[in-house]
């Protein structure tokens, strides 16, 4: 039972209440953060809703970008809309575990040479969500994305950025445009006073539990209160960094001192006028009388150190509620909890008790990046972790989706500073606790899962507030590189092919919610280039009977239970349904990128109530046909039989026609570019 008060202010201020302001004469009224960014930058508006907006950055990792570089060149299309907003880099598998880990980084690092985009190799490098403001790579009031669930950390300074997958991604590196459905803006203040043992995991861990894991699907989480105000840009960066978990598009906070400072260095390098910006910046801040659709007050004063329980980021309890659990493994590393701060209170832990780790269990230490790894040394805490028995490793994304350093053996229990605990998210039948850096350090030392006392943190929150400040920018290459205009309405008569699909055909059943993409395809085949290779490995970790695979790869469409595809924003889930047979799902929510991948490759989600879901889970028809014209689903079985509309906006139509979004987005970015 999680100890805290919470409470939901709703307000009724949804696109239309909104849109009933305004045509009551209210046109004055204040504007969002999020609103604010999306005027500067929309570029069309379609008939849903859907946004087309310009892009400031555009990053790349080397596991969702060189699929993206093969379908470029196999287009015809290897152009960058400008390799100054471009940043490319090695983090997941870092170094290469394998031949074809290395093959990816060698397909991303002759593919930045080749188009001057700066790209960092092994040894300069970081994990992407830790070293892109370490680099200065974002700013107040900009947009970037990024193939990877986790880009919303960067909301953290007052901007608009998002994961998308592969398909996107190619789509903005070739147009510098992205196409983000309507949002809803949801408040959520933390007030009170914070309990010393409780740290930012512990509040985000907390708001999970209660939204839900969908619930601020296509909304943007704009934290504040007084919490957030008071508390370090490190800490702010963990609980932008798992809004995704809440099925959130992005996590945003407001420009502050504290996010002009920790900025500023890469703000002098970039801009001549960088102290005559600092009233821009601050301009981009929600207005005082801005309308939300929802607000949502937290107050932290009476909240307790918490841990997930069980597969999903949302099962959360508090620590004392598993304690004495035995662990073998403890992590502490990651995007989300892998800063020099989060180092600092492990390392302190363990050198203010003076012990070691427990003789049963093994502990992983990563820093999140090769400057957080040299601060960390400078300072002592490498040799802390060292003597304390820890492993040290250089940045890596590698054990916190199960790919390498780190991996669990089945039936293995891991506290980790991660972000995921889906089902064989570190290893094939290992459990992951989710934690903060203090509950994990604390349980390395018991060797059981433990709750760290309110008088050893006292000490170690002190220390950090006595440490000197974190010098997060660091040398870039700013030198502006030469940006070709380019003829999108000649890229396009290269490949004009029409490839539609149809949608019909045998059924398979997966009665299960929150199938997330590591069970669609685990992390550890994500090194593969070829999309071929996914189906075969099309839904592995899912709870499917070996007989019942086979009758999975003779079918072309899934049926199956709510928020269908959370998780990663990796591509390769739905190349391996592709893959493996499956052309369309239907259930009744999917994860949003999961779903934009989907019509991205020009395959179909099609969302039905639970009511219906129920009726065909009964009635098992073995095929359906499906009309997207008339937009009906239609069964016979067994003289029973049904007939159901569903809904499908004009934008995924026509991504349907286009056999997928890239024809579409050269379209789209002729008529913007090149009228």
């Amino acid at each position: 039972m999680l100890i805290f008060t919470i409470e939901y202010i709703l307000i009724t201020a949804n696109s239309k209440h909104l849109n009933n302001l305004k045509a009551e004469g209210r046109q004055d009224m204040g504007k969002t953060a999020f609103q604010k960014i999306i005027d500067n930058h929309l570029v069309r508006v379609f008939p849903d809703g859907r946004m087309a907006l310009s892009l400031d950055w555009v990053w790349c990792h080397e596991i969702t970008t060189p699929n993206a570089i093969i379908d470029m060149i196999a287009r015809g299309y290897d152009v960058v809309f400008d390799p100054n907003k471009i940043k490319t880099m090695i983090d997941h598998v870092n170094p290469a575990k394998d031949t074809k880990s290395a093959i990816q980084g060698k397909i991303i690092r002759e593919w930045s040479a080749k188009h001057g985009i700066e790209f960092l190799d092994v040894g300069r490098n970081g994990v992407c969500h830790a070293i892109i403001p370490e680099k200065g790579w974002i700013s107040p009031g900009q947009i970037g994305i990024m193939g990877d669930s986790h880009t919303c950390t960067h909301g953290t300074f007052c901007a608009f950025t998002a994961g998308v997958g592969t398909t996107d991604l190619e789509n903005g590196i070739i147009t510098g445009l992205w196409i983000c459905p309507p949002q809803k803006v949801i408040s959520v203040n933390f007030n009170g006073k914070l309990p010393v043992n409780v740290f930012a995991k512990d509040l985000i861990l907390t708001f999970i539990n209660k939204i839900g894991v969908k619930g601020a699907t296509n909304a943007v989480l704009e934290f504040g209160g007084n919490v957030i105000r008071e508390m370090s840009i490190e800490g702010r960066m963990t609980i932008a960094n798992m809004a995704v978990e809440a099925g959130a598009t992005s996590g945003m906070m407001m420009v502050d001192e504290k996010a002009i400072e920790y900025l500023w260095p890469a703000l002098c390098q970039r801009y001549t006028n960088a102290e005559h910006m600092l009233d821009n910046f601050m301009s981009w801040n929600s207005d005082p009388d801005a309308v939300y659709d929802q607000i949502i007050d937290i107050d932290v004063t009476n909240m307790a150190p918490v841990i997930t329980n069980n597969y999903s980021p949302g099962d959360v309890v508090n620590v004392s509620a598993l304690a004495g659990k035995k662990v073998n493994q403890v992590y502490i590393g990651s995007c989300t909890n892998g800063r020099l701060s989060d180092l600092r209170v492990a390392a302190n832990i363990f050198d203010i008790i003076g012990n070691k780790i427990s003789d049963s269990i093994r502990c992983i230490v990563v820093p999140a990046t090769q400057h957080i790894y040299e601060m960390a040394l400078n300072e002592g805490l490498i040799d802390i972790f060292v003597k304390a028995g820890c492993f040290v490793s250089g940045p890596t994304c590698g054990a916190c989706l199960g790919l390498s350093c780190g991996v669990l053996a089945p039936g293995e229990v891991c506290v980790s500073t991660t972000n995921r605990n889906f089902p064989g998210r570190m290893g094939k039948d290992g459990m992951v606790h989710l934690t903060s850096p203090a509950t994990a350090a604390f349980t390395a030392i018991h060797g059981v899962i433990s709750e760290p006392p309110t008088n050893l943190c006292v000490i170690v929150v002190d220390r950090e507030r006595d440490a000197p400040e974190f010098e997060a920018a660091i040398p870039t290459n700013w030198k502006e590189r030469e940006v070709k205009k380019l003829d999108y309405a000649q890229l396009l008569a290269k490949n004009s092919e029409d490839s539609k699909k149809d949608f019909s055909g045998k059924v398979f059943y997966l009665p299960i919610d929150n199938i997330d993409t590591d069970q669609i395809i685990p992390a550890k085949y994500l090194t593969e280039t070829k999309k071929e290779e996914f189906g075969k490995h099309c839904l592995e970790d899912a709870p499917i009977l070996a007989e019942e695979r086979i009758k999975l790869h003779q079918s072309q469409i899934l049926i199956t239970g709510e928020n269908f595809g959370c998780g990663s924003s990796r591509e390769h889930a739905p190349w391996a349904l592709e893959d493996a047979g499956i052309r369309c799902v239907i259930a009744p929510s999917f994860a949003r990128i999961f779903e934009n991948n989907m019509f991205a490759n020009g395959l179909l989600c099609i969302t039905l109530n639970k009511v219906l879901i129920d009726r065909l889970f009964e009635e098992k028809p073995d095929e359906i046909h499906i009309n997207i014209k008339d937009k009906e689903i239609e069964w016979l079985e067994k003289k029973r039989g049904g007939l159901v509309m569903f809904n499908i906006s004009d934008y995924h139509k026509e991504l349907i026609e286009n056999g997928g979004s890239v024809n579409f987005m050269i379209k789209l970015a002729a008529e913007i570019y090149n009228q």
